[in-house]
């Protein structure tokens, strides 16, 4: 004790703890000096416009409750500015054969009102048709419109049972290719496929139609799936058959695209059916390529 009050005194002690203390000094900032200015979150209206009243609506996969042709979605309150993208997606039913589905993704900037008009035709569309089956005497009209030949190689969207193709191979034609987007309908064309003894001839799909890749090598295509699935084939069909393959449908139509052929099947139950026959041609492939 003597000696630190020795050593308070001789001013030794003391010049140690300024020195020491020194790096530990506190510099007192007022606070607003130190806080960063606050950025202020926005709310955006998004209307859209869907193609029926009664449309399922969702984005970015959930669903969005409301009704009629104009729906008002609430984005996520962001910075002023900002943006993020957002799914709609939007499913109806045009008929009561047909689900269409629909998607548009848009980028929607905070604070700025914006608009998705879901009522514009896409080729992205997809289009899910319930399975009718055809009457097989109308099926046989069908094979017969087309002309079969052992040359051809016959493509069936939306099988069902595969009984337009199983006609087709029994009529000469050389392979055959079925594609369902429904498991129960696959399992049904590849069991009556087997029955017919033609697994070697017809290969039968799960998959969706208008996701098939290349048609290069089909010549004749038989349709019974409603005027919005055709109108999204027909640019496919356009592209990929070559001149003069031919395309016979049942009941439906290909928008402007004026058939060759149209006749008139009567069944025993006095039921008439319109069949439609297309012949692709050079002039349709110009079309599709804008020349």
């Amino acid at each position: 004790m003597f000696l630190l009050r020795k050593l308070i005194l001789s001013g030794i002690l003391t010049s140690w703890i300024a020195i020491t203390a020194a790096p530990y000094a506190v510099e007192v900032v007022s606070a607003s000096q130190s806080a960063a200015p606050a950025v202020s979150a926005v709310a955006t209206t998004v209307t859209v416009i869907v193609p029926h009243e009664g449309a399922e609506l969702t984005v970015d996969g959930q669903a969005l409750p409301g009704s009629g042709t104009s729906r008002s979605f609430q984005a996520a309150a962001a910075a002023s500015g900002t943006t993020h993208q957002y799914t709609f997606t939007v499913k109806w039913n045009p008929n009561t054969y047909t689900v269409m589905t629909r998607s548009k993704t848009v980028a929607v900037r905070a604070g700025e009102p914006a608009q998705v008009d879901l009522t514009i035709d896409d080729p992205a569309d997809r289009a899910r048709v319930i399975y009718v089956p055809t009457p097989p005497d109308v099926v046989e009209e069908m094979v017969k419109l087309a002309g079969i030949t052992s040359d051809d190689l016959v493509y069936e969207p939306g099988c069902g049972d595969a009984r337009i193709t199983i006609a087709a191979i029994r009529r000469g034609a050389r392979r055959g290719l079925c594609v369902d987007i429904e498991p129960a309908r696959v399992e049904d064309s590849r069991a009556k496929v087997k029955d017919a003894g033609l697994q070697d001839r017809i290969e039968v799909r799960l998959g969706d139609a208008l996701d098939v890749k290349d048609l290069s090598d089909v010549t004749v295509v038989f349709l019974y799936m409603g005027d919005q699935f055709d109108l999204l084939i027909r640019p496919l069909l356009w592209r990929d058959l070559k001149v003069g393959s031919r395309i016979v449908s049942h009941r439906f139509g290909m928008g402007d695209w004026t058939p060759d052929r149209t006749i008139s099947v009567t069944s025993p139950e006095n039921v008439d059916y319109l069949l439609h026959l297309w012949t692709v041609t050079e002039d349709v492939k110009r079309k599709l390529e804008g020349r």
